[in-house]
């Protein structure tokens, strides 16, 4: 697991790179304008149509029936019901974009209505191009699938990293001449290669058996339907969170959705690289243990998982909302992108990366659930985390702008992170996770002190490095990052963390002290 674990971390961090090189180019050639809110807005519909139908959760909900089939000796089965899931939910996929081509210029008023006309038309162009890719992450979706359940990690860990290759390619190659088309169209071509034709290849590695088949009565099929309901008709806030503060944030100034759709992306970041990464390679474990009867044992690796994340994380919260400014300089300040720009996408980024933790959490909670074949309870309460958080993002986004949304984001997301660990630790182990709590809270704490002792010391240096230039940005950056990580390790040490000072055991296993002889004879037994 470890080793999986590791390959989808590096997968991740080179997607996040390229996900900024990618914004970068954005940011560049076209910097916050009406043309870049349509940009991203015109994601919602095909996101929403990937949600739909769950293609985003198909190695959740089609890797624990295709393992059993492996697992059973039964792998010809489970190609023939792969071959029922494609055909028939490929075809409703089909249907539905074509009917989303027809109806873009009609919805995306409903899902932007801050935009004016001119908006609207250019977000219902971009989201025509972008449509058909949907297909391509769905049936692609589910030949990683396919490896995941043979714990075979590679290739669909190559699948971001051709993707966002592809739309930089598509934004330098046409992105002068043709503006966010250029950028659509890299879109379709990153799907097709790195998403479905590479997964091809990566699932035919073994044996391997599709043929169209149209069977509403294979066991397969019914079962992934079964376990797919919750997910599509759900509108848990992890998926509509984002489509939350687009409507929002369609109601303010120019730019609005470009600088929250920033900060976002800088916030994935470490998201990605801990929480994502860890519950993708953790899964195939976790669902192994849970086929054996082994609940407690689930528990007991997946909170060891949460630990060590957590301890990341929430340092990474830290380093994130107190240099907020520096990172998004760094990152976008250039060409079209100005100072204005920066502010902005800063103070939603300071909201945001209080939510790092969070996210990281839900990423691998919500696998526990899935590995017990239940994904009504992540859907149902992050729905009811939606709802309670509704009327937080109207009265902030009032109170703050794009601050007000980041925040509410970071409401939400608490919200349902605490109540699925809550469920999930009564239904394994019950009163017996509660001590683990203290765990969390020393190392939250730990993370607040450390943010404010830095937000002080950058207060201090302001004078002597303004944080207004490149290189006065990655300077306050590094070093601020590494005082504030530093900081906040020796918190938790000193709150006697156990996660982190395991740490220090660890590195005492590796430079063990000096086995020389001393007044009271050797200190280990001659031999041992």
């Amino acid at each position: 697991m470890r080793r999986a674990a590791a390959l989808m971390m590096a997968s991740v961090f080179l997607s996040r790179v390229l996900g900024y090189a990618r914004d970068a180019v954005i940011a560049y050639q076209h910097g916050a304008t009406p043309n870049t809110d349509a940009y991203f807005a015109a994601f919602t519909i095909p996101d929403f149509l990937n949600y739909l139908l769950a293609g985003g959760a198909l190695s959740i909900t089609f890797i624990p029936i295709f393992a059993r089939y492996l697992a059973e000796g039964r792998e010809e089965e489970g190609f023939r019901s792969f071959s029922a899931i494609a055909t028939v939910m490929g075809v409703a996929m089909v249907f539905f974009i074509v009917l989303g081509e027809f109806l873009a210029g009609r919805i995306i008023p409903l899902v932007a209505p801050g935009f004016t006309a001119g908006q609207s038309a250019v977000a219902a162009r971009l989201t025509r191009i972008v449509l058909p890719a949907q297909i391509f992450f769905y049936l692609g979706g589910l030949l990683m699938a396919i490896q995941y359940a043979r714990k075979q990690f590679f290739l669909p860990a190559l699948a971001p990293l051709v993707y966002n290759a592809s739309i930089i390619a598509g934004g330098l190659l046409a992105g002068r001449e043709h503006g966010m088309e250029g950028f659509a169209w890299g879109v379709v071509a990153g799907s097709f290669v790195g998403n479905f034709a590479l997964q091809v290849y990566g699932a035919s590695r073994g044996n391997f058996s599709y043929r169209p088949r149209i069977d509403l009565s294979d066991p397969g099929l019914r079962e992934f339907i079964r376990l797919s309901i919750p997910i599509m008709l759900g509108f848990s806030l992890v998926v509509v969170d984002e489509w939350t503060t687009r409507v929002f944030g369609s109601f303010l100034l120019v730019g609005a959705i470009t600088w929250l759709n920033n900060a976002r992306r800088l916030m994935l970041v470490p998201v990605g690289i801990f929480g994502q990464a860890s519950g993708v390679a953790s899964y195939p474990f976790l669902s192994g243990l849970v086929a054996l009867g082994k609940k407690e044992e689930m528990w007991d690796t997946l909170s060891l998982t949460l630990r060590w994340v957590f301890l990341v994380s929430a340092g990474m919260a830290a380093i994130v909302s107190v240099l907020s400014r520096e990172a998004v300089l760094v990152v976008y300040q250039r060409g079209a992108f100005n100072i204005d720009d920066t502010l902005h996408t800063a103070s939603a980024l300071s909201a945001f990366g209080l939510g790092i933790p969070f996210w990281c959490f839900q990423a691998i909670v919500s696998r526990g659930f899935f590995a017990m074949k239940d994904t009504w309870t992540p859907t149902l309460v992050g729905t009811g985390a939606w709802i309670v958080a509704l009327p937080v993002y109207y009265l902030l986004q009032q109170s703050y702008g794009v601050f007000g949304l980041a925040l509410a984001s970071t409401v939400g997301i608490f919200l349902y992170a605490g109540a699925l660990y809550g469920i999930l630790m009564r239904r394994t182990v019950g009163r017996r996770g509660i001590p683990e709590l203290a765990e969390y809270g020393k190392m939250a704490l730990a993370a607040i002190l450390a943010g404010a002792v830095g937000r002080y010391g950058i207060s201090a240096v302001a004078r002597f490095l303004s944080w207004e230039t490149l290189w006065g940005a990655v300077a306050r950056f590094s070093a601020g990052a590494a005082a504030i990580g530093a900081t906040y390790f020796l918190l938790a040490f000193l709150m006697r963390s156990s996660t982190a000072r395991s740490i220090r055991r660890r590195q005492d296993l590796l430079h063990p002290p000096s086995t020389a002889p001393d007044a009271a004879g050797p200190l280990c037994p001659p031999g041992r």
